[in-house]
C-alpha cells in the first residue's frame, strides 16, 4: 500500500472505494444471494424474538441460546462474505480481538476484572461482517427491498403488540424470556406488565408519554423485545429513507412515514431528535459535515465530563459514570465500577480503552468512498453512534447493528458511473490519498446520484 492511500477494504480492487477500478466483481448481488442476505439481516434482529417464542411455550431458554445463535449468524455471514475478505480486513479483525483480549488479560492479572470478557469482541465484529456483507450488493435496490421486508415485519408486530397486548404477551412473554436469561428479576415482571422492565413508563407527575401521551405509558418494543431497540431501529430506517430520497430515483415517504411511527410507538423522545439533527446535518455542505462527525465522540466526552452541570435526564449517569474512571480505567486497564450499559462511551472505553475508540472511530472516516451518498450515509450513522453512545450501549446489539452496517457496506459496494474526483467541477482531489470530499456546495436536498440505484 503506498503511503497516503486509502485503506483497502474491498477484495479485487485498489481500495475500499476506489471509483477508477469500480465494483463489478464476481460477489456482486444476484436474486439468490439477495434472498440469502436478507435470510441473515432478518436473522440477526429477529432471532430474539423466535426464541422468546420457544421459551413461552416450549423449552427454557438460557444465555447460552442466545450466545449460540448469535454465533451462527455471525459465522455464517462471514462465510457467505468470505469472498469480500482482503488483506486489511483481515488485519482489522486480527487486531481487533489481540487488542481486546490483551486488555481483557491485563485487566484479570492486575484483578480489576474477574473474568475474561469476551463480549466486546464480539460487538466489534458484527459491524465487520455485516459490512462485508453489504459489499456483496450490486444494486442499492437490493438492499431497498431488505429495508422494506423488514420494515413490514416489525411495524406488523409492533402494531400487533400495541392493539392486542394480551394476545402478544400469550405468545411472547418478554419479562418470562429475559427473567430466564438472569436479565430481569421476577418483581419487576409486575411492574412492567409482563414486558420488558422499560416496556412501561412510571406514571405519576415525572413519568408518563413523551411522544404523544394520549397513547398511554406502554413503550412498544416489537421483534426487538424492548423499546430502546425499536427506537434505534426506526431511526436507522429514516436514515436510509432521508439519504435514498436525497439520492435515489424517488422519494421513500412510506419509509419514513414507517420510522415515523414506530418512534412514535417505542415512545424514543431521543430517536425522534436524532432524526431532526440527522436531516439537518444532510443539508450541509460534505466537508463541513465529516468535520463535525469526526470529532462527535471528542464533544461528548467533553460535554460529559467537563461540564456535567449542561446535561440532564438520561445524560446524568453516563456523566457519573465516566466521571468514576481514573487514568488506568480510560486506558482499558481497569474495569468500571459499576455497570456501564447506561453510557455506551463508558461501555466501550472500559473494554478496549480510550485508544481503541479512537483507532477504530478514525478508520471509519479514513476508508475512501465511491460517492456523496455513501459519505453521506457513513456521515449519518456515525452521528447516530456519536449520540446514541452517550447514554446507552445499545447500538452494539446484532439486533440493530447487523442492519447499520449492511446498509454502510451496501453504499460502499455500488459501482459509480463517475469517479467522485470528477464529480466537483470534474476536477481531482488535491491529494491522490485524501477522501474528495468538497467543503463547499450550495444546500441542497434532492441530488442525482453518481452510483447505481
Amino acid at each position: 500500500m503506498q503511503r497516503g492511500s486509502a485503506i483497502p477494504l474491498h477484495r479485487g480492487a485498489a481500495t475500499f472505494a476506489d471509483p477508477a477500478r469500480g465494483y463489478a466483481h464476481p460477489a456482486a448481488s444476484t436474486e439468490g444471494s439477495l434472498w440469502i442476505m436478507l435470510a441473515l439481516v432478518f436473522g440477526a434482529v429477529t432471532f430474539n424474538m423466535g426464541l422468546c417464542f420457544l421459551n413461552t411455550g416450549f423449552i427454557t431458554v438460557s444465555n447460552l441460546h442466545v450466545i449460540g445463535c448469535e454465533a451462527i449468524i455471525i459465522t455464517a455471514t462471514l462465510l457467505y462474505a468470505y469472498k469480500e475478505l482482503n488483506q486489511a480486513h483481515l488485519l482489522l479483525i486480527g487486531g481487533i480481538v489481540l487488542w481486546t483480549l490483551l486488555l481483557s488479560s491485563l485487566r484479570v492479572i492486575f484483578m480489576t476484572d474477574d473474568a475474561f470478557d469476551i463480549k466486546i469482541v464480539r460487538d466489534l465484529i458484527i459491524p465487520i461482517a455485516f459490512f462485508l456483507l453489504g459489499l456483496r450488493v450490486k444494486n442499492l435496490k437490493h438492499a431497498d427491498f431488505i429495508v422494506r421486508v423488514i420494515v413490514l415485519v416489525v411495524l406488523g408486530f409492533a402494531l400487533f403488540e400495541y392493539f392486542a397486548l394480551d394476545a402478544f404477551i400469550k405468545y411472547f412473554s418478554v419479562a418470562k424470556y429475559y427473567i430466564a436469561r438472569g436479565t430481569m428479576e421476577a418483581k419487576q415482571a409486575l411492574q412492567s406488565a409482563d414486558l420488558f422492565v422499560s416496556g412501561m413508563r412510571p406514571a405519576g407527575a415525572e413519568g408518563g408519554r413523551n411522544l404523544f401521551p394520549f397513547l398511554g405509558d406502554h413503550r412498544v418494543s416489537s421483534v426487538f423485545l424492548e423499546p430502546v431497540s425499536l427506537g434505534n431501529f426506526g431511526v436507522i430506517v429514516a436514515i436510509w429513507a432521508i439519504v435514498r430520497s436525497k439520492f435515489g430515483d424517488s422519494y421513500q415517504i412510506g419509509l419514513l412515514l414507517a420510522a415515523f411511527v414506530l418512534i412514535v410507538l417505542a415512545d424514543s423522545r431521543f430517536g425522534a431528535y436524532l432524526c431532526i439533527l440527522a436531516f439537518v446535518l444532510m443539508l450541509f455542505p460534505l466537508g463541513l459535515a465529516t468535520a463535525g462527525v469526526v470529532v462527535l465522540p471528542l464533544v461528548a466526552l467533553v460535554v460529559l465530563i467537563i461540564t456535567p452541570l449542561v446535561v440532564t435526564g438520561s445524560f446524568v449517569l453516563a456523566a457519573q459514570i465516566l466521571g468514576e474512571f481514573d487514568v488506568w480505567t480510560w486506558l482499558g486497564l481497569r474495569a468500571a465500577q459499576r455497570q456501564t450499559f447506561d453510557s455506551g462511551y463508558a461501555y466501550t472505553i472500559s473494554g478496549i480503552g480510550v485508544i481503541g475508540l479512537t483507532a477504530l472511530w478514525s478508520i471509519l472516516f479514513a476508508a475512501k468512498g465511491p460517492d456523496r451518498q455513501y459519505y453521506t450515509l457513513r456521515n449519518l450513522m456515525a452521528l447516530y453512534y456519536g449520540t446514541i453512545l452517550c447514554v446507552s450501549n445499545s447500538p452494539y446489539t446484532i439486533k440493530t447493528a447487523s442492519l447499520t452496517w449492511f446498509l454502510i457496506g451496501a453504499a460502499a459496494a455500488v459501482k459509480p458511473k463517475q469517479p467522485m474526483e470528477n464529480v466537483e467541477n470534474q476536477k481531482p482531489a488535491v491529494n491522490a490519498g485524501a477522501m474528495p470530499i468538497p467543503l463547499h456546495g450550495r444546500v441542497r436536498f434532492k441530488e442525482r446520484t453518481n452510483s447505481a440505484v
